[in-house]
């Protein structure tokens, strides 16, 4: 087991500090991207459980961040607050759920995505951050429950619903596998090389795709099967093609930029 951030070469850090900041940036934009729907809901119990499930994502950032900034080359600096490329968030959160199947497919494929690397995580070898994981898994299992009852409510909707599901599957899948990078140079097989995942960026994937594919059994909707990724363009430290075009409005909340010019900032 792996105590200090010095028992790791610079290169192991650097990978681990990458994806420590993106797991923590995508669950921050999660948390905030369900808390816009705390209100929205169908129903109201739909809008408790996206309020706890906001709640929970910020949580989990706050955690990975603490592990974060115990490594000298957490890449966050002063930029962060104007910059919105040294965030390194999935692509699938750059823009608001327009809806809530929006919501329960971030919830089925996002949060999922998050979840099997933090599994992964656990069963590695690097303490300070094994020690945090336990309670943070152990919360997202509501969260998983959440999603298959959700995805199976609204597949057998009517014909509008599942056409609307499936075109949000077909938008979030892609960033999703991508997320898991090309066959070598993906940061994850550096992280399992060096025992932080137990797993490799292709085992992490077919684990991925093997945890989300019972959602969506007996239904006509599924995420593609064939799909082939064009890696060019593709970052390793955001894990993600291109960089954070989120809006304005998300950029000054998740900044806390319009607290600062009240001097209540951190």
């Amino acid at each position: 087991m792996i105590s200090n951030p010095e028992d790791l070469g610079a290169d192991e850090r650097q990978s681990l500090a990458n994806w420590l900041t993106a797991m923590s940036d995508t669950k921050h934009l999660l948390g905030l991207r369900y808390a816009e729907w705390c209100t929205g809901g169908p129903e109201l119990e739909a809008n408790i459980a996206a309020s706890a499930m906001a709640q929970f994502e910020l949580g989990h950032a706050r955690v990975l961040r603490g592990v974060l900034s115990d490594l000298p080359e957490d890449p966050r600096g002063a930029s962060r607050a104007t910059d919105r490329s040294t965030w390194f968030s999935i692509g699938a959160l750059d823009r608001p759920f327009s809806g809530w199947v929006d919501l329960v497919i971030g919830n089925a494929l996002v949060d999922t995505l998050l979840t099997v690397n933090l599994g992964s995580a656990l069963a590695g070898n690097y303490h300070p951050l094994t020690q945090r994981l336990r309670k943070v898994l152990a919360e997202e299992e509501y969260h998983s429950v959440h999603a298959d009852a959700w995805v199976k409510r609204l597949a057998s909707g009517p014909g509008e619903t599942v056409e609307r599901l499936n075109q949000v599957i077909n938008n979030v899948w892609p960033h999703c596998i991508a997320w898991f990078g090309p066959n070598s140079g993906n940061g994850l097989d550096e992280l399992h090389d060096a025992g932080v995942l137990a797993d490799s960026a292709a085992d992490l994937r077919n684990r991925y795709i093997e945890t989300v594919s019972p959602m969506f059994e007996g239904a006509s909707i599924r995420p593609m099967s064939d799909l082939e990724i064009d890696w060019d363009g593709w970052n390793k430290a955001g894990r993600r093609h291109g960089v954070p075009v989120f809006e304005d409005d998300c950029f000054a909340m998740i900044t806390g930029a319009n607290n600062r010019t009240l001097g209540v900032g951190d």
